[in-house]
């Protein structure tokens, strides 16, 4: 084509406001000499495409489409505001296509339409897988086979495909894809951010997190362990199905800080000055077994002892580390006693993560990935 630059539209079924791992991908495209859009999904209101600018990269378009749809809600009740997405995916991309050189599709429930589309106009498709969608809360047992074998030929067919750790290659089974690339969910950020204040003991432990609200987190086992014990603080954002329970421990316990939905630079503000980072994801969940948290990669570069559910996904490098607890899922609040007793410890464990991410998981190794992979493409 005649353009110097390549032009990529990102799809994503949230706002992407924010979205870490969208907004890291995209910052490293446009420095990396690409140009992008987003085409995003507002599910809080009604309301035609609106263009506006990414926050963390304002010369980045997005376009969002405003169709009224709840989070973790089931799929059923989600069917139709999905199907609707879908047809504005298709719209916006027969209205665009000349504009675009690759689409690069956030999970399959962008993957399928865009899949189809792109090979009408011969445009190049990223797959970035993650979620295992098959392996998710919402998709009925009676579908899992017939949406599996339609993702496997996504899979297969994209001129690329990215997941999110070297174990999500056991759980997508037996697929042959053209180029695969693991780019873990590092955060990116200057060592401002990332000094340890484990060294000032303090009669209250301060437990972070922020992220999603939704089940399947214990968040609610969270908020209830701290409201009966004092010596504990839990400073948490977000936002979710879960958010009015949040904000009504928040209103009656006073050790229960909830900051809303907040920008990435905030959530990382958050986490340093807490004490602990918690990931509690539910191992009954297999998406939850192959995951890779951002809470994980976030306790290495600020260097946060990190509690995790065990048979969860990085919960074996917590362990092997020696860089917090491992608990059982429904004995949270045991395991943050035992880490409570290892304050001593803090400090060398803050060591041994920020050595941990700097060798295996740092945003610059993944960036160089992510660059190599589209120029490949």
């Amino acid at each position: 084509m005649s353009r110097e630059k390549k032009r990529v539209l990102f799809i994503r079924s949230n706002p992407v406001d924010p979205d870490t791992r969208v907004e890291k991908e995209v910052d490293t495209l446009i420095h990396g000499g690409y140009e992008v859009d987003v085409l995003a999904w507002d599910r809080t209101s009604e309301h035609p495409i609106k263009k506006e600018y990414l926050k963390t990269s304002p010369l980045v378009s997005v376009y969002r489409v405003g169709i009224v749809s709840q989070y973790a809600a089931g799929f059923k009740k989600n069917l139709l505001p999905l199907a609707r997405f879908q047809l504005a995916i298709v719209c916006f991309i027969i209205k665009n296509h000349k504009k675009y050189d690759i689409i690069h599709a956030c999970d399959f429930d962008t993957a399928f339409t865009a899949s189809k589309i792109s090979a009408l106009y011969n445009i190049k498709l990223v797959y970035d897988i993650f979620d295992y969608y098959v392996d998710s809360f919402s998709v009925p047992q009676s579908l899992r086979n017939a949406i599996e074998t339609l993702d496997h030929k996504i899979i297969n067919n994209a001129d690329g495909v990215i997941i999110c750790t070297e174990q999500r290659k056991q759980q997508l089974g037996n697929v042959n894809p053209r180029r695969l690339t693991v780019i873990h969910n590092s955060p990116d950020f200057t060592e401002s951010y990332t000094k340890n204040n484990n060294e000032q003991k303090k009669d209250v432990v301060k437990i972070a997190y922020v992220g999603i609200l939704s089940y399947g987190r214990n968040i609610e086992m969270l908020c209830e362990f701290v409201s009966q014990n004092p010596s504990f603080e839990l400073h948490i954002g977000g936002f979710g199905i879960l958010e009015d329970m949040v904000k009504k421990y928040s209103g009656e316990f006073g050790n229960i800080v909830y900051y809303g939905k907040v920008p990435y630079a905030k959530t990382i503000s958050i986490e340093s000055k807490c004490d602990i980072i918690t990931a509690i994801y539910d191992p009954t969940v297999k998406n939850h077994v192959y995951a890779a948290p951002n809470k994980f990669y976030e306790g290495l570069l600020l260097g946060k002892p990190l509690i995790m559910a065990s048979g969860t996904g990085m919960s074996d490098v917590v362990q092997r580390e020696r860089i917090g607890v491992v608990c059982d899922f429904n004995n949270i609040g045991e395991g943050l006693i035992e880490l409570e007793k290892m304050r001593d410890e803090w400090y060398d464990i803050g060591v041994r993560e920020k050595l941990l991410y700097k060798e295996y998981y740092s945003w610059t190794e993944m960036k160089r990935r992510l660059l190599e992979l589209y120029n490949a493409i």
